[in-house]
């Protein structure tokens, strides 16, 4: 039973990543112009793609673990290693603007919150129990 509420916490720490960085809290839409006169997407648009992405990642697994019978605690080293990722992605593999006044800041509050409550989550479903305590 403890494993489907804590697959549940999973699955809306996913959807709550995904919302802000679609929905109430998305990243700026400004573009940045070249020198040759093009313009690209700042930093920031592809830290909210790739944080959407691992979110899903997170879904899903939070899906598998509710539905496994047993070897779900396999499954948590996915959502602790995709929280993991979208920590990274906000704060040294991407990032975000450098102006603190501008909207991927709160964004990354939301998705790092999210984030830290999927892989806590993760990690006590871990801990929990005695058969198959950790993974092998």
């Amino acid at each position: 039973m403890q494993t489907k509420i804590v697959a549940g916490i999973e699955a809306l720490a996913a959807l709550l990543i995904i919302g802000a960085s679609t929905i109430w809290a998305p990243v700026c839409q400004k573009l940045l112009t070249l020198d040759n006169g093009n313009q690209v997407h700042m930093k920031c648009h592809y830290a909210g793609q790739a944080a959407v992405l691992i979110a899903a990642i997170i879904l899903v697994s939070a899906v598998i673990a509710f539905l496994a019978k047993k070897d779900h605690k396999l499954v948590q080293v996915i959502v602790v290693v995709c929280a993991i990722t979208i920590f990274v992605v906000f704060t040294d593999y991407m990032g975000i603007c450098k102006s603190s006044d501008m909207m991927c800041h709160t964004t990354a509050i939301w998705v790092r919150v999210g984030a830290g409550i999927a892989g806590i989550a993760a990690v006590a479903d871990m801990l929990m129990g005695k058969e198959g305590q950790l993974p092998s």
